[in-house]
């Protein structure tokens, strides 16, 4: 956070220093969780979680201070200075606030079906060969976790790159109103979480929409020119750049060369060479979206290959793990909707070469009323592929197994309850050595238990 005295800090926040020397120094904030405090950082209490969890950790670690609601100063150890606010959480925003309208830095909001963490990390990879970036923790791209990111923001930051999801309409919109960002990216927009707008991809559509009127008047959109969805979006009423990106059709930054390469993907763009470290086509897009920014945001090419070579990839994502038997592992766990499923599928089948193929594919969530035709669609999909063998995990995932054998699927079906020893009992005993296993399913289905049990030790 932007380092201050703990008395200014009270008068932010419209707080009251109850106990505390108003010289303290504060370097930085927690809220509700006490396992980083320490000298120079401050605690905003959580009276709805674990609070008595909190109040031993108290007892035994130093802080610069407690910001905790009326009433509750006597339950503090004394050791801590008190800040006296109506309600800690809201004490917090107005902190996050604060702390956006002080920064100067550049921000950029990055929001889509599929695609939005691997290309904030793509981005943020090659931006801190230049500059020093603030970017999302992990996942967290709800409205209601921006603070656990903004509270991160330092003076020294001149680029933060926030991942942007939503539980609904409205979230985008707020988030947006809190980072003001002046760059976009919307990386595609599919049927992940359908079923909570409605059954329908036009309010996906609307809700990414959110995105582009929250950036700034003379801002930068960038968006997937490959993608049918993205079409459902309406630009006629920015005033910014719009710059588009791709590999099939025409568009402002496009791909060219695309090549699968032992532990990555290899591409062109114009005369210069790029390699990720990831496999998969659509990773190309999520790599275009990222050298956008880095082009707008003036860095030099060296650089940015060497940012993209270099970007940390995303657990259960693509990940290549090692497993019993000679397997190769392909651990795409994460999550899941109908068009990364294709997208992971034909990776399988491109890694895998000669090598026997399995899919191993779980239930998707949130598709509402679009489950079905969804699974039934994946498995018309894999028909076409072909891999080896089809092993379903679930009960909705069934469905992906009968559209795979109505399309006229030949190879080995097999359909299994989501119980992890289960499934990996029958890879065990059914699967050939040397073969590459790809695994897919909803972040409910918890599909990368199954994966530990078969990974090499």
């Amino acid at each position: 956070m932007y380092p201050m005295r703990l008395g200014r800090l009270a008068s932010l926040i419209g707080g009251r220093l109850l106990r505390g020397t108003p010289q303290t120094s504060v370097k930085h904030a927690v809220f509700g969780s006490t396992r980083h405090l320490r000298e120079g950082v401050v605690l905003f209490f959580k009276p709805q979680k674990n609070v008595e969890k909190q109040l031993r950790s108290l007892q035994i670690k130093r802080s610069a201070g407690v910001i905790a609601p009326k009433g509750w100063s006597r339950r503090i150890p004394p050791s801590h200075a008190v800040i006296e606010v109506s309600d800690p959480k809201q004490a917090l925003w107005k902190l996050v606030h604060w702390q956006r309208a002080q920064s100067r830095a550049i921000f950029i909001g990055v929001t889509g079906s599929a695609g939005k963490t691997t290309t904030k990390e793509m981005a943020a990879s090659i931006l801190s060969t230049k500059y020093k970036v603030l970017k999302s923790v992990a996942n967290n791209n709800l409205y209601s976790l921006m603070p656990g990111n903004l509270i991160l923001l330092h003076p020294k930051h001149q680029v933060v790159v926030l991942e942007m999801g939503m539980a609904g309409f409205g979230n985008i919109r707020k988030q947006c109103l809190v980072a003001k960002p002046s760059l976009g990216i919307v990386t595609n927009v599919g049927e992940a979480h359908v079923g909570k707008l409605g059954h329908s991809l036009a309010n996906v559509a609307r809700a990414k929409q959110e995105l582009i009127d929250g950036l700034a008047p003379k801002g930068t959109l960038i968006l997937n020119a490959d993608d049918p969805g993205s079409k459902r979006l309406n630009t006629r009423r920015f005033r910014g750049q719009v710059i588009t990106l791709g590999i099939e059709k025409p568009a402002t930054i496009r791909a060219t060369r695309v090549k699968y390469t032992k532990n990555g993907m290899s591409f062109y763009i114009g005369k210069v060479p790029y390699h990720i470290p990831v496999w998969g086509r659509h990773n190309i897009y999520n790599a275009l979206a990222a050298i956008a920014v880095a082009k707008q945001l003036n860095v030099p090419t060296p650089w940015i290959q060497k940012g993209l070579q270099n970007f940390p990839a995303p657990r259960m994502r693509l990940q290549r793990i090692k497993g019993i038997k000679n397997w190769l592992l392909i651990n795409d766990c994460y999550n899941a909707n109908p068009s990364a499923m294709i997208a992971g599928l034909k990776v399988l089948m491109r890694v895998a070469g000669k090598k026997q193929s399995v899919a191993v594919l779980g239930d998707m969530h949130s598709l509402g009323k679009l489950s079905l035709q969804s699974h039934r669609q994946v498995g018309k999909f894999v028909a076409r592929l072909n891999p080896s063998t089809l092993i379903t995990v679930g009960p909705q995932a069934v469905q992906i197994a009968k559209g795979a054998s109505a399309a006229g699927y030949k190879g080995k079906i097999r359909s299994l309850p989501n119980q992890p020893e289960t499934v990996a009992n029958y890879l065990r005993k059914n699967i050939p050595e040397g073969s590459v296993l790809y695994f897919k399913a909803s972040r409910k289905t918890a599909l990368e238990k199954t994966v530990n049990k078969i990974r090499s030790r």
